[in-house]
C-alpha cells in the first residue's frame, strides 16, 4: 500500500473520538439523550482503543495473539452494552439494530485475524483486515451520526410541507 494511504489512515484510527466531539456536542445541545448516550458509548470505545493500542501491541509483539483477542472482546463488549441498552429504552432501538449489523464483522474479522496469523501462520487476512475495518469503524461513525440526518431530513421535509 502507498505510504500517504497508511499514514492517511493511521491518524483516521487514532481520532475516531475526535470525529464523534461534534455529535456529543450536538446532542447535548439538542438534549437528545438517546442519541447522545450512544455517540458517548462508542466515542469512549474508540478512546479506550485508542488509548491502549500502542501498549498491546508492544505487550504482544511477535506473538500476535492478545491484541486480536482483546480487540475482539472489546467490540462484544461494545455490542453487548449497546443490546442492553437497545432493550431498555435508553437508546433508539434503530440505531441500537444498525450499530449491531455494521459492528459484529469486527470481532469475527479479528479472530480470523488471529487464526491466520498465530495459527496457520499465513497471511491470507492482511489486506481484508486493513481494508474492511476502517470501513467498519466509518459505518460505526456514520450510525452515530444518523439521528443529526434524520432530524435535518424531518426539519427540511416539515419545513417545505408547510
Amino acid at each position: 500500500m502507498p505510504i500517504w494511504f497508511d499514514s492517511g489512515m493511521r491518524i483516521l484510527e487514532n481520532s475516531w473520538f475526535l470525529i464523534l466531539s461534534p455529535a456529543i456536542f450536538i446532542f447535548y445541545l439538542r438534549k437528545d439523550h438517546l442519541a447522545l448516550r450512544f455517540v458517548l458509548i462508542t466515542a469512549a470505545f474508540f478512546l479506550y482503543g485508542t488509548l491502549t493500542y500502542s501498549a498491546l501491541k508492544d505487550f504482544d509483539d511477535g506473538i500476535y495473539l492478545y491484541r486480536y483477542v482483546i480487540w475482539a472482546c472489546n467490540d462484544l463488549a461494545w455490542m453487548a452494552l449497546i443490546a442492553y441498552l437497545g432493550i431498555k429504552d435508553k437508546i433508539y432501538l434503530w440505531q441500537c439494530v444498525l450499530g449491531q449489523l455494521v459492528v459484529v464483522g469486527a470481532p469475527i474479522l479479528q479472530l480470523f485475524r488471529l487464526v491466520d496469523r498465530h495459527l496457520w501462520d499465513l497471511s491470507y487476512s492482511t489486506y481484508i483486515y486493513k481494508t474492511l475495518l476502517p470501513f467498519i469503524n466509518i459505518g460505526t461513525v456514520i450510525v452515530c451520526y444518523l439521528p443529526l440526518i434524520y432530524i435535518l431530513v424531518k426539519d427540511k421535509h416539515t419545513s417545505t410541507s408547510q
